[in-house]
């Protein structure tokens, strides 16, 4: 008997919104989300925005993806921006080097830059 999907599975989708396109993160992002996103999603669609406001935990897998995530705008002289990151989650964006992405309340700067090789001191 299936008791169906996992209801705190992670998912990474691209979605279009009134300012174009962005990731849409939700739930536990881990090595099997991750996977499949890459499964789906190929590099040349990824958007230089992502919403983490549904994540409810992320592993090294899903901040390796946002590492990867920043690079390809970087290469374009702009930035990822995270929207609506929870506050539990702040902590291991800061120490994966990925905290010049926030600002105080959470969301992302739009001229915020990024050293994806560098990790946060600490």
């Amino acid at each position: 008997m299936s008791s169906g999907p996992d209801p705190v599975a992670g998912e990474v989708v691209r979605v279009e919104d009134g300012d174009g396109p962005l990731l849409r993160f939700s739930g536990r992002i881990d090595r099997e989300a991750v996977r499949r996103f890459r499964v789906l999603v190929t590099p040349a669609d990824w958007p230089d925005r992502a919403d983490l406001s549904a994540v409810t935990a992320i592993d090294a897998a899903g901040l390796q993806l946002l590492v990867h995530l920043s690079r390809k705008p970087l290469r374009r002289g702009e930035h990822l921006r995270l929207l609506a990151v929870p506050a539990a989650l702040q902590p291991a964006l800061v120490r994966a080097g990925l905290s010049r992405l926030l600002t105080g309340d959470g969301v992302a700067r739009s001229g915020a830059a990024v050293d994806p090789d560098r990790t946060a001191p600490g």
